[in-house]
């Protein structure tokens, strides 16, 4: 089978470029990232909040008035993309788990060898569950995005239709996580997909998944798709 080209913004930024560039709306979204994260971790008093508030409500009014970023553009660009770490790191921005445009997302960078895809993952304040641990519905999260890659280990992409995860110890926050997947089994158009956890040597989750692959060109993207 054909390998399927990642989807990407290298060819098409999601802003005017005569005003931003990608990196200019990554570095952005980075900085939002790290409001919010204080924003869960520190008391803050009224006349922050008071702050915080307006600038949030001033911000948000101004950023009402730009254009949507169009969905279908994107995508096109992204078929006729390479198959790149850069391709990797531009591609859906705004996802919700992964995006580099989405100021809640955990950003994180693939590294592909010897059947396996890994990466490493710190999940902060803003991804708690119990205090001082991390939410374990956030690392099943990250776990459906970061398996997702492991399609391309057998050359296709494809999506999540189900997922498992196996919590084998508290999850933790500020400490780095060492995540492994790797295609187990492969069966026509089911992927079959294995991977783990761990803090150092602690096996922290174990998961397994199936994908399912599918044709990235014919994605409606209108959002009135119901299948």
């Amino acid at each position: 089978m054909a390998r399927r080209r990642p989807l990407s913004l290298a060819s098409a930024p999601v802003t005017d470029p005569t005003t931003a560039s990608v990196d200019h709306l990554f570095d952005t979204a980075a900085d939002l990232r790290r409001l919010v994260d204080l924003f869960c971790d520190r008391e803050l008093p009224a006349d922050l909040l008071d702050a915080i508030g307006a600038a949030a409500r001033g911000l948000a009014a101004r950023a009402e008035q730009a254009p949507h970023w169009d969905r279908q553009e994107v995508l096109a660009a992204g078929l006729l993309a390479p198959d790149s770490e850069e391709g990797r790191r531009t591609g859906f921005p705004y996802r919700a788990i992964a995006g580099r445009a989405n100021p809640t997302a955990t950003p994180t960078t693939l590294h592909f060898g010897d059947g396996v895809v890994t990466t490493e993952v710190t999940l902060t304040p803003m991804h708690g569950g119990a205090p001082g641990r991390g939410h374990g519905g956030v690392l099943a999260g990250v776990l459906d995005e970061f398996a997702g890659a492991a399609p391309s280990l057998v050359d296709t992409m494809a999506a999540t239709a189900s997922l498992t995860v196996n919590y084998r110890a508290p999850i933790p926050l500020g400490e780095p996580l060492q995540l492994r997947a790797w295609v187990h089994d492969h069966d026509g158009r089911k992927i079959f997909v294995r991977g783990d956890v761990h803090r150092g040597d602690d096996l922290i989750a174990d998961m397994e998944a199936l994908f399912i692959d599918i044709d990235y060109a014919a994605i409606d993207t209108s959002g009135d798709a119901r299948h």
